[in-house]
């Protein structure tokens, strides 16, 4: 892959994110004061977010006194709930967590989530929001990241303290002094992804981040389970030949002007796609196991490489989920080492291909 092949791999897939100059969302809790009794170590806080524009997912960072800890997070939007979610990570006492789609799904005010915290000091102490990143899918397939919105607080206070009314709480023993938060603060350097740690397709991410083909979907984040749209999929490949002139519109779901419309007329034209049928493409729709085969199948043919490999499908205990006009291109990926199967022995040919799915996958086809 060239220099400029994987830039443009990259400015499609890119988690760079900048910050907006639209206005920030709002993010706010239930309360500013929690009142703990003597003996009591427990206790709630309800996260929302207000935002007017259309995102696509939010990640948030919450600064923990000492002997702080998040124990619970209990997504309450539907949507919200159904969405998918980044794990909650710890990292110098700020605690991370958020959710996230394919699409800008989301507008309007949410109750994100309930927070439930264990708190064991004696003093008063505070929490705060140390940094958000409201996440933005632009038109051309790039995001873009929000994290000016003001940062709320939170005082914990004992019934018993003798901390007194300061903001931080008397002496200073065990909690954390209130600091000053930067907008735009990066809590990690970029490429170091909390949400890998632990993930199956960990070392294919790096990989591909290395080859140019993704970076993250934040600063800490390269969301390894997010779905991948079929249009970035065409949209790599297109980008991946040196952008070629596209031919005339082959559907009519295909927008005039849209990031993905020559990406996907070219691919119509050299026969890599032919729609999902009545004359659509479905641009926007997760691109599936075996689609996302039949598609790198065809590119390869397109590249003049005749695929020769044919694996073997019987030991896969779904195999008669294929779908006939997939079955040789899913013989051929598994045959090549490029589709590998599941627990269960299950190749998941209707599943949805996720982007640690989808890095892993290019990444054997093109270091073959």
């Amino acid at each position: 892959m060239n220099h400029m092949s994987r830039q443009a791999c990259a400015a499609l897939l890119s988690g760079v994110l900048l910050t907006a100059g639209a206005q920030a969302a709002v993010i706010t809790t239930s309360t500013d004061k929690i009142t703990l009794g003597e003996n009591s170590n427990t206790f709630t806080l309800e996260l929302r977010l207000e935002e007017d524009k259309p995102f696509a997912g939010a990640e948030f960072g919450i600064d923990l006194p000492e002997k702080t800890t998040l124990t619970q997070v209990d997504y309450l939007d539907q949507a919200i709930r159904e969405a998918s979610h980044t794990p909650e990570v710890v990292r110098d006492g700020r605690v991370y967590f958020g959710f996230y789609g394919a699409s800008n799904a989301f507008q309007g005010e949410y109750s994100v989530a309930r927070l439930t915290f264990t708190y064991t000091g004696s003093e008063d102490a505070l929490l705060s929001l140390g940094t958000s990143n409201v996440v933005t899918l632009n038109e051309d397939g790039t995001t873009t990241g929000d994290t000016s919105s003001a940062p709320f607080q939170v005082k914990i206070e004992r019934e018993e303290s003798s901390g007194g009314s300061g903001g931080s709480g008397g002496s200073g023993g065990s909690e954390r002094p209130e600091e000053d938060i930067d907008e735009g603060e990066t809590p990690l350097n970029p490429g170091v992804f909390t949400d890998l740690e632990g993930h199956w397709g960990k070392d294919a991410a790096l990989r591909a981040v290395e080859m140019g083909l993704f970076s993250g979907t934040s600063a800490t984040t390269f969301s390894p389970d997010m779905a991948l749209s079929r249009a970035m999929l065409v949209t790599v490949l297109h980008r991946q030949e040196g952008t070629p002139a596209a031919a005339q519109a082959a559907f009519q779901d295909v927008s005039a002007g849209s990031w993905y419309e020559s990406a996907v007329n070219w691919a119509a034209a050299e026969n890599i796609v032919s729609g999902v049928g009545e004359g659509r493409f479905a641009p926007d729709q997760a691109i599936t196991r075996e689609q996302l085969a039949v598609m790198l199948y065809r590119y390869e043919q397109y590249r003049g490489n005749a695929p020769a490999s044919t694996g073997d499908l019987s030991a896969f205990v779904d195999r008669d989920q294929i779908s006939p006009w997939a079955e040789e291109a899913m013989k051929w990926a598994v045959g090549a080492g490029i589709l590998s199967g599941k627990d269960g022995a299950r190749l998941d040919p209707q599943g949805s291909a996720t982007r640690a799915e989808a890095a892993s996958i290019l990444v054997r086809l093109l270091d073959r």
